[in-house]
């Protein structure tokens, strides 16, 4: 896949333990992402509790996507595989 990505996923609204998550306690999101060829994953810290999306302009090869939620106290859920649009 060459060319711009778009990632969408929905809000949590509880943590992992299944405890409430209030959006109000999001501190973001962090998206790690890499060709399927390569060994080592990029960062990109996503600081919108709000957001539920993110845009990548270009982007050259097969790449996966994962994503996990922290929140204000910078506790990060597990991270989860993400299918781009």
């Amino acid at each position: 896949m060459d060319g711009p990505v778009q990632l969408y996923w929905s809000v949590p609204t509880q943590r992992e333990n299944g405890e409430y998550l209030d959006i109000t306690e999001i501190g973001g999101y962090e998206i790690r992402y890499k060709r399927k060829t390569d060994s080592n994953y990029t960062f990109v810290q996503v600081k919108d509790g709000y957001a539920d999306a993110y845009y990548f302009d270009y982007l050259v090869g097969d790449y996966e996507f994962q994503i996990a939620t922290f929140d204000l106290n910078g506790l990060y859920s597990e991270f989860v595989r993400i299918n781009p649009y």
